[in-house]
């Protein structure tokens, strides 16, 4: 059993204070392109001393059109103090005899400042769901092999408690060729897992769903399920509280479906609003498996859809994008840049297509200029960050810099 007194979870980051009575919008701008296109890729960001960002995209498939064939296990990062992508060390293969093969679908996080690599399955051919776990170490530029995952996951939903505990809720159990409900917490400190409590049934869990883990509340929702040998979406929203006690036992409540269309693979910020909110943006509400034709045949269409989720309340709204948006689908999360900051880096912009572009979303109030982060003290960082997020670099379609209101 793992206990604890500590209920403080890291996933709540302090900064721009938005005022409750205000119009809240969502200002969108780039940040630099990736080296190539690329989709169903696992992303995370680690907050540096100085403040600064780096930003990191491991596997996935690359190439303007998504093929299987195209998948890969090339990794990249992007500091925010200033430059473009660069290439860092592939992340690890599914090991299938003396050949490591590429994956897609895989989840990277960020804990104590250190990233994990967990999942993700095996394209073209057989789909094998990856059981190992690692640690990227960016001084050595190396990968460090952990503790096996238990129940070996794809398409799942991570997040960080307390700065030390990842959990996993749900997602592809490839030995099984079904989902799982199982959810499992890691412990960083002493490289062990557990299992939780499940998600609810009656379904046998669920993939390529959202969430994240706010507060000492977990967040699942949407996603697919499996009846009778067929992908249907599914719109339930489970929030589950975790025992301070005993961090493997989670008592989930389900509630009503959120506003808009349900998403498959929509992208969930890691870290949330100032107020405790969870961000998300995109997806498709017609699941497929990794080409964007949905299992129905039908081709999957991008959601230009973006949501906000008070897991304190229950209460979801629906925000307005502005400045210069862009519909994407066929995410593994959504990264943290600064304060009430987040961004995309790569996806689907259509059946097939993927995109290099990384799309800088920031929750603003009336009155802010898109794309600057709040003063901080005359901070050069944030003077630096100002040009290089784009307001020198960038205008938006209008030929203008695009104001809120």
């Amino acid at each position: 059993m793992i206990s604890s007194k500590l209920s403080v979870a890291v996933l709540v980051c302090c900064g721009l204070s938005l005022n409750g009575a205000a119009a809240i919008e969502l200002c969108v701008t780039r940040l630099p392109n990736l080296p190539e296109h690329l989709t169903n890729n696992a992303v995370t960001s680690v907050q540096n001393s100085d403040g600064s960002y780096s930003l990191y995209s491991f596997t996935g498939i690359a190439g303007e059109t998504v093929l299987g064939t195209n998948a890969m296990l090339r990794a990249y990062r992007l500091d925010t103090s200033g430059g473009g992508w660069t290439a860092i060390a592939d992340a690890p293969g599914i090991r299938v005899g003396q050949n490591p093969r590429p994956k897609v679908g895989a989840s990277a996080v960020t804990v104590a400042g250190e990233v994990y690599l967990l999942g993700g399955y095996s394209i073209p051919g057989a789909e094998i769901t990856e059981r190992r776990f690692y640690r990227y170490e960016p001084v050595a530029d190396d990968y460090v092999e952990l503790a096996d995952v238990p129940t070996e996951v794809d398409d799942t939903v991570v997040g960080v408690f307390q700065d030390r505990y990842i959990y996993t809720v749900s997602g592809w159990h490839g030995p099984s060729n079904n989902n799982t409900q199982e959810v499992q917490v890691y412990d960083t400190l002493n490289n062990t897992w557990e299992n939780a409590t499940s998600i609810p049934g009656p379904f046998r869990g669920l993939f390529g769903h959202a969430g994240g883990l706010i507060g000492d509340k977990i967040i699942a929702f949407d996603g697919v399920k499996t009846t009778g040998g067929n992908f249907t979406i599914d719109d339930s929203v489970l929030v589950g509280q975790i025992d301070p006690n005993d961090l493997t036992n989670i008592s989930w409540q389900e509630l009503p479906a959120h506003p808009g269309a349900p998403t498959y693979r929509a992208a969930a910020s890691q870290v949330a609003t100032a107020d405790g909110r969870l961000l998300v943006i995109g997806g498709t509400d017609n699941p497929y498996n990794y080409t964007g034709i949905g299992y129905d045949g039908v081709p999957a269409d991008p959601l230009d859809q973006a949501l906000l989720f008070d897991p304190e309340t229950g209460v979801w709204e629906e925000l307005a994008m502005v400045g210069d948006p862009l519909a994407t689908m066929d995410h593994r999360g959504l990264v943290s840049v600064g304060d009430n900051m987040w961004a995309t880096i790569g996806g689907m912009v259509e059946p097939r297509i993927a995109t290099n572009e990384v799309v800088l979303y920031q929750l603003v109030d009336d009155g802010h200029v898109c794309g600057v982060p709040e003063p901080a003290g005359g901070s050069a960082y944030w003077l630096a960050a100002a040009v290089w997020f784009g307001l020198r670099r960038r205008k938006l379609r209008s030929g203008r810099f695009h104001r809120c209101r």
